[in-house]
């Protein structure tokens, strides 16, 4: 029983060696690609929040800017997407801290300069909504769309830059990708 235990263990080493050794790493041309659009995302999504969370004192206070399509609306979401509850702040912050680590792992294999500038959109706004988390205990959303009474939820900078990023990573993926085909950057 031992001795299959540790057989096990030592296939699952000599599988996670040969993950780390099949995949070309990553050049700093490509960190930097990624780095960027991840700090302009932060950037923008920590100061409008903060302009949203001092301009607008109470939670519910709106703004239209484009009635009745746009409109800013303060709202403290301490759950995680759409507001799904799945657990205590601990749980969200740990989930959000294994995403940001997720895209981080991704941008340690070579990518395309297209899907590493997305991955950068994705890592932004992962750590925008996960310094919320730890902050204050809630993501700060104010984006709201849609036609009267019908609204798409509240979101934020952060939350956008995931969405649209993960979309257009997923038409990459599925529709301009050749399977098989090593990347070259």
């Amino acid at each position: 029983m031992i001795k299959k235990a540790e057989e096990t263990e030592k296939n699952l080493g000599t599988r996670i060696r040969g993950w780390f050794s099949e995949f070309t790493w990553a050049k700093p041309r490509q960190w930097i690609t990624a780095i960027i659009p991840a700090v302009l995302v932060v950037a923008a999504d920590q100061v409008s929040k903060a302009l949203i969370a001092s301009n607008l004192k109470a939670p519910g206070d709106s703004v239209w800017v484009i009635e009745p399509f746009l409109k800013v609306i303060y709202s403290q979401n301490p759950h995680g997407l759409f507001s799904i509850v799945y657990g205590t702040r601990i749980v969200y912050i740990i989930l959000s801290s294994l995403a940001v680590m997720l895209v981080l792992i991704f941008l340690l294999r070579q990518q395309r300069t297209s899907v590493a500038l997305l991955l950068g959109f994705v890592l932004g706004g992962g750590i925008g909504n996960l310094i919320d988390r730890i902050r204050i205990g809630y993501v700060v959303d104010w984006i709201s769309m849609g036609l009267k009474n019908w609204r798409w939820g509240t979101f934020n900078i952060a939350d956008g830059s995931i969405v649209v990023s993960v979309i257009v990573l997923l038409i990459i993926e599925f529709f301009f990708s050749k399977p098989g085909k090593e990347v070259e950057a």
